[in-house]
């Protein structure tokens, strides 16, 4: 009882924050990633990073493994960071006697980032996943996302990114463009905060 609580109220407070940061940038909540900058990031280019395991509040089984699968992969691609492996990350989670999916304190995730020399950390949480039904039995797949890029000498969150968005955003003409798989929606959303990312100055490995 104590986990659906703590739940909801996390969903509660990011769909809250989302709708009351796409209304002070003008825009209607779920039209884009919104992004909030704490801090700025390095002014240099910055090519060692590490995505975290995500944290899955949603009902969607494996909905974490998924979405950090797909944030590591567009990264590489569209930044050409040199990513921290898996294992290393999951080996430095383990010294530190965190389970996939545990929330680090600071401290531990200095000690993280230290371990996988990681200048930059990725985190997340899966708010929401799930495959509604769409027109004429399709699929329909929900993804609700917050995305933190966090410094890693301390931990804190720099930037911070929320977004929403449904496979029947993307319907064209007779339906061409539409994403009906939970992975392709996925995909379409984390370019989409890695497109604003790079517009609002994250800078790519130049090495």
């Amino acid at each position: 009882m104590g986990r659906r609580i703590l739940t909801h109220s996390r969903r509660l407070a990011a769909l809250v924050m989302l709708a009351l940061t796409a209304l002070l940038a003008g825009c209607a909540a779920g039209n884009g990633p919104q992004l909030q900058q704490m801090s700025p990031l390095p002014e240099v280019a910055v090519c060692r990073v590490a995505v975290l395991p995500f944290q899955n509040d949603s009902e969607f089984l494996a909905a974490d493994a998924v979405i950090a699968k797909v944030v590591s992969a567009r990264l590489q691609q569209s930044t050409d960071y040199l990513l921290a492996q898996d294992g290393d990350v999951y080996k430095a989670y383990r010294q530190l006697g965190l389970l996939p999916g545990m929330v680090p304190d600071l401290e531990q995730l200095q000690i993280i980032a230290d371990r996988v020399d990681a200048r930059l950390l990725f985190t997340g949480i899966v708010l929401e996943m799930r495959e509604d039904r769409g027109d004429h039995g399709s699929v329909n797949p929900v993804i609700v996302l917050e995305m933190q890029i966090r410094d890693g000498r301390s931990g804190e969150v720099l930037w911070t990114t929320f977004h929403r968005r449904e496979g029947a955003d993307y319907n064209k003409t007779m339906h061409f463009g539409s994403i009906y798989t939970i992975t392709g929606l996925g995909r379409r959303m984390v370019d989409e905060i890695i497109t604003l990312w790079l517009k609002k100055g994250l800078i790519q490995c130049n090495v």
